[in-house]
């Protein structure tokens, strides 16, 4: 077996959602080695500035005490 019917035939056992991945992935290799421009995924403009932030990474945003499930 060649290499590249080997890639092939590994190719053909992927699932749907790896698919997708390995053809972004040689398009952006592709686009890298002719520099086109990569087009790269960003949030909505329209969500931007509406996130609010709850409680920190250094203390709970609840008292101990609140906490149903330690009861």
């Amino acid at each position: 077996m060649t290499v590249k019917q080997l890639i092939q035939s590994e190719i053909d056992k992927l699932p749907e959602a790896k698919l997708d991945e390995l053809y972004q992935l040689i398009k952006n290799f592709t686009a890298q080695n002719h520099n086109l421009p990569i087009k790269r995924r960003s949030p909505s403009k329209v969500i931007a500035g509406k996130g609010r932030t709850l409680g920190d990474l250094v203390s709970p945003l609840v008292d101990e005490e609140d906490w149903e499930c330690l009861k």
